[in-house]
């Protein structure tokens, strides 16, 4: 039997003509998701039966009667829907398709909708996996997202991947809940775990010369990466979408567009003089402006497609294992360390916030905050006397 077969069984038994002692009537069942049970329904033909003298005539009249209702229970109806709002009646996945399209419609940036398409079809392969697949929207309640989330930590999630799932899922419900598809936010009082402290450390001045020595012979774009995340402090997803028009050698910044930056504001990242002397040939070479900083091929030189953010990830791995670096340092911890370095060098708190694009000093202290292997060093050597 095919699955569609199956599918039908699940929903409803066809309706069937039944003669009895009180007249001619269609009897059928469908699925009431609230209990999970079926339901007779009757429909009794008291007017076609007075209607109809031959008996012959109101058999084939109801069996016409009972085909119809089979029509319709087969498109997906159901006489419970006009008990309740029929959008109650949407399957999972159906759900998560109308919420796609309903975020993209409404200007979603794109990194935020692959997140949402990411997490939700996690969500929905859960959901396959534990019977849940085919329920309607409006019966998925507090019970399937507990169950759900506690699962998500059993994963070995960290408290960041759980929060971000969780902060996702009630976006997602709130959505369902405002447009009549659930009758609550089975996520919402659900609460978020402590944000764990990052793991990033500074990278110190040697370990920068290694990471340049490798790259000035094994990957030139990937150097250009990396003083651009350290000297310039624009995030690894910004950079990819740098075009050679947001260039400004003359005036020594970066334009980084309000639908580019993490933050939603446009800002003007500086060009440090190393970063002068790296960009300046690649701007000579390229007349087409429009094209991005990084393409899409081998060696990043610029194309019209940008790269993946994958490829700087682990061309950053190879190069730490291949220099002997330690876990901890990390791409964005070039960014870290440059703040940092700004800070030590005088640079007053509130340039490297602006510089930054931090929103307040305190979420600046969260990046700078970091274990710093040379600070007794610098101590030993710079304390004065008592």
């Amino acid at each position: 039997m095919s699955s569609s077969h199956l599918h039908e069984i699940e929903k409803y038994l066809p309706a069937v003509v039944k003669d009895t002692r009180s007249g001619l009537m269609v009897e059928y069942y469908v699925l009431n998701p609230s209990t999970d049970s079926m339901v007779r329904k009757r429909m009794r033909l008291t007017k076609l039966t007075k209607r109809i003298p031959s008996k012959r005539e109101r058999l084939l009249a109801a069996q016409q009667v009972a085909d119809n209702l089979n029509a319709k229970l087969r498109g997906g109806w159901s006489p419970l829907h006009q008990a309740e709002d029929s959008r109650l009646y949407t399957r999972l996945v159906d759900l998560q398709e109308k919420f796609l399209a309903a975020k993209k419609a409404e200007g979603c940036r794109p990194t935020t909708l692959t997140h949402y398409t990411s997490v939700t079809k996690i969500w929905l392969r859960w959901c396959e996996d534990n019977g849940f697949a085919d329920r309607y929207s409006g019966t998925y309640l507090r019970p399937q997202a507990v169950q759900y989330m506690d699962d998500v930590l059993q994963q070995g999630n960290r408290n960041r991947s759980y929060n971000n799932t969780l902060k996702v899922m009630k976006v997602f419900f709130q959505w369902a809940l405002e447009h009549c598809y659930s009758k609550e936010n089975p996520f919402l009082g659900l609460k978020t775990l402590k944000k764990e402290p990052k793991i990033r450390i500074l990278v110190p001045a040697d370990a920068r010369r290694k990471i340049s020595e490798y790259y000035s012979t094994m990957r030139p774009a990937m150097n250009i990466v990396c003083q651009l995340v350290y000297s310039s402090a624009i995030r690894p997803g910004e950079i990819l979408k740098i075009q050679l028009k947001h260039i400004h050698l003359d005036r020594h910044y970066i334009v980084i567009p309000s639908e580019n930056a993490k933050n939603h504001k446009e800002r003007f990242a500086t060009i440090t003089p190393s970063l002068d002397e790296l960009l300046s040939p690649i701007l000579a070479k390229y007349k087409n402006v429009d094209l991005y900083l990084f393409g899409k091929n081998e060696t990043l030189v610029p194309d019209k497609l940008p790269a993946n953010k994958s490829y700087f990830q682990k061309s950053w791995e190879r190069m730490r294992k291949a220099t002997g670096l330690p876990k901890e340092m990390q791409l964005y911890s070039l960014r870290d360390t440059g703040l940092t370095d700004l800070l030590h060098a005088g640079v007053d708190q509130l340039t490297v916030q602006h510089h930054a694009d931090h929103s307040s000093l305190a979420i600046q202290n969260i990046y700078t905050d970091h274990y710093d292997a040379q600070l007794n060093s610098r101590i030993w050597d710079k304390a004065p006397a008592f």
